[in-house]
């Protein structure tokens, strides 16, 4: 069964996420009744990914070679007279997801030389975590199936914008099934988001995403997009709020005196007020937004440059700064921001400026300003919830949820953010 959009099967999902943040309980449920009935239906989507003709694993070890055969049939991957007969699979231990597990694949087939020596030597294939209270908050969100229409829908039609080809996608919203088969990225290295990325590697980035934004600048269907969500929309406003407010007693806790007592004043002061805070985030969206841009989603070339982008399952309409502060609060040391933090920001607005400005369209250094502080205060639930709701997967996870603290909650108090509070 192919993907569904049916709202009552987003709904049933919504309650499951109450379990995993039990401050939310009762205001999940009562957004169920908010989605717009328009969400039931997004055709062009739906029927762009091709179902598989066999049940879903439930996981990457469920794997079989006769469900992989017909998913690579299915998408043209395969010759139709060659198949799988076994698997192997590796987990990518660098590659943490807190919704979604990943593992490389190597098959083995049988059938003509040709055929055989023309299928894919190794694939990557994303499940949904094993860990059911992510899960439940990932299917609530929608997160699985937005991936999938990100990438047939959004990343395919950016020109110059590399990311992991789909190979076969296919989801049952009814029973929380999803399985994404995606091109390997031989040739490149994961950024480092412990260690921190490289000015090179940013000025990369910032060159790649300002290219994004200006292409889907005020895009009048993708904004109106029942899938793609703004930062206030019901399921999110249902959600996301009690995270942040049921895991800043657990930073104050464990990290409340390294972080400091300036930090940890404009945490509080952001989980009191965050619905409001998410609403100036909406207010302010004006294009496509990976949402999830940090070191772990970035594949680099050995020369910091060629640049593919992965993990597209938090994408969002939203404010353009989403995913510049985003990745300079995660995956940039205090030391490297302080230094040239602020010129990687303003190499992004000429980019920006540049492309804009051949759509008869701008955005100014002061607009710029205000939705960097903005989105530094938005961005603190993502660390947060490592420590106080999500399991991070392994020690690696453990270790990049650390550091994140360390950035996020220091760069609104650097970019003086806590004048929008």
């Amino acid at each position: 069964m192919s993907i569904s959009s049916d709202p009552s099967a987003a709904a049933a999902a919504i309650p499951a996420a109450a379990a995993a943040i039990p401050a939310a309980a009762a205001a999940i449920p009562a957004a169920a009744a908010a989605i717009p009935a328009a969400a039931a239906a997004i055709p062009a989507s739906a029927a762009a990914i091709p179902a598989a003709t066999a049940a879903i694993p439930a996981s990457a070890a469920a794997m079989t070679a006769a469900w992989l055969t017909s998913a690579l049939h299915t998408g043209g991957h395969l010759s139709a007279d060659a198949s799988v007969v076994g698997l192997v699979l590796e987990p990518i231990g660098e590659v943490v997801g807190v919704f979604g597990t990943v593992h490389r694949v190597r098959p083995t087939y049988a059938g003509p030389a040709a055929a055989v020596a023309a299928a894919p030597a190794t694939l990557v294939a994303k499940f949904p975590t094993d860990v059911p209270e992510n899960k439940s908050v990932g299917m609530a969100l929608d997160l699985y199936a937005r991936e999938i229409r990100a990438l047939r829908h959004v990343a395919s039609a950016t020109p110059g914008l590399r990311y992991a080809r789909v190979m076969h996608a296919d989801m049952d919203i009814g029973s929380g099934s999803f399985a994404l088969l995606i091109e390997e990225i031989a040739g490149k290295a994961v950024g480092d988001q412990v260690a921190g990325l490289t000015r090179g590697q940013v000025e990369t980035v910032m060159e790649a995403i300002a290219a994004l934004h200006a292409h889907w600048w005020d895009h009048p269907e993708l904004g109106a997009s029942d899938w793609l969500p703004r930062t206030d929309h019901p399921v999110q406003v249902a959600v996301v709020p009690d995270i942040i407010r049921s895991a800043m007693p657990v930073v104050d806790k464990r990290y409340g005196e390294r972080l400091g007592e300036a930090a940890m004043a404009i945490g509080h002061r952001v989980a009191e007020q965050y619905e409001a805070i998410m609403a100036q985030m909406s207010a302010r969206a004006r294009t496509f937004a990976h949402t999830d841009l940090r070191a772990v989603n970035l594949f680099f070339g050995a020369d910091g440059s060629d640049l593919t982008i992965i993990d597209w399952q938090l994408c969002t309409w939203s404010n353009p700064m989403q995913d510049v502060i985003y990745l300079l609060g995660s995956s940039v040391t205090a030391d490297d921001f302080d230094a040239w933090g602020v010129d990687v920001m303003r190499q992004y607005h000429e980019h920006l400026s540049s492309a804009l400005a051949e759509r008869g369209a701008a955005y100014t250094w002061d607009e710029l300003w205000h939705d960097a502080q903005l989105v530094s205060l938005w961005a603190l639930v993502a660390p947060a919830s490592t420590v106080g709701t999500f399991e991070m997967g392994n020690d690696l996870g453990a270790r990049i949820s650390d550091v994140w603290l360390d950035r996020a909650f220091r760069l609104p108090v650097v970019l003086g953010a806590d004048a929008l509070l």
